[in-house]
């Protein structure tokens, strides 16, 4: 099968839950507490530092608050975890794990699909997509994300998210639409995928817990924003095909170099491995 790259261009942009608010830094001159004099008594020389600190914590919230919160490190490895609602496509013992934080309302989410796609298609025997959701765009969005996980447990979750996708989104002048108010209409869409009514609407109450899982997941591995992505356990900076191509090449000759079984790769190697948090921009 041919492998089409997507249409669109995609840089670091994408839908967030947490927007940057920038507010004008806290001034704070540390050299000026200090001007007095070395003459001071100890406990004038307490008060000053401790005066200092508090206004060294005010600078630094200022900034955090400025440039939002910080990010995954490009150089570093991440445990992200995988529980047991999160949709699988491909091989449970796939030598590379790609963990994909996305929202079926998201635009950008609709425009790296097709690369999402097609690495699927190079690598169908050592690839893994890991589906985690995160709700950005209201009811709408949380909607079609419950549809799509109690398709997983009918076995059509693949199906499923390509059929949300067809409904949601329209390309119109080039540009992608959006069109909502389809998701009112996915029920009918689900019977012509052979799943069962009943259970599915069942089935979407309980997922209530797999939209919610996502983004609590996410968020201390430095996710705030959709589409998202690691590469087992590598955060991915260049949603753009050629860079996952890259970043799952570098992967599959790793772990294909190791010693571990591919079914026990990510839990060992990565997970096992990886950091649980990203670090703050004035840790230590």
């Amino acid at each position: 099968m041919k492998l089409v790259a997507p249409v669109f261009a995609l840089a670091a942009v994408g839908c967030t839950t947490s927007p940057s608010r920038i507010d004008p830094a806290v001034a704070a001159r540390p050299s000026d507490a200090l001007a007095s004099g070395a003459a001071s008594t100890a406990p004038e020389r307490d008060d000053r530092l401790a005066r200092i600190e508090r206004r060294l914590d005010k600078v630094t919230k200022a900034l955090d608050e400025a440039l939002g919160p910080p990010g995954p490190d490009p150089a570093a490895m991440y445990a992200v975890p995988i529980n047991e609602q999160d949709p699988i496509e491909g091989p449970r013992d796939a030598k590379v794990t790609i963990v994909e934080a996305y929202e079926f309302l998201c635009p950008y989410c609709f425009m790296v699909n097709p690369a999402v796609e097609n690495i699927r298609t190079k690598y169908p025997n050592d690839v893994r997509v890991v589906s985690k959701y995160m709700v950005i765009h209201g009811a709408p969005a949380a909607t079609a994300g419950a549809y799509a996980c109690a398709a997983a447990k009918q076995g059509k979750f693949t199906e499923m998210k390509a059929a949300l996708w067809s409904a949601l989104w329209k390309t119109e002048n080039g540009r992608p639409q959006a069109h909502p108010e389809e998701v009112a209409n996915i029920g009918a869409v689900a019977a012509t995928l052979g799943l069962d009514g009943r259970r599915l609407t069942a089935d979407m109450d309980t997922c209530k817990q797999w939209l919610s899982s996502g983004q609590r997941e996410l968020q201390p591995v430095g996710i705030h924003a959709t589409p998202s992505f690691f590469v087992n356990g590598r955060p991915l900076r260049d949603n753009s095909f050629a860079a996952l191509d890259k970043l799952v090449s570098e992967e599959l000759d790793k772990a294909s170099k190791s010693t571990v079984a591919a079914a026990d790769y990510y839990g060992r190697e990565v997970v096992a491995k990886g950091l649980t948090a990203v670090k703050g921009r004035f840790a230590d």
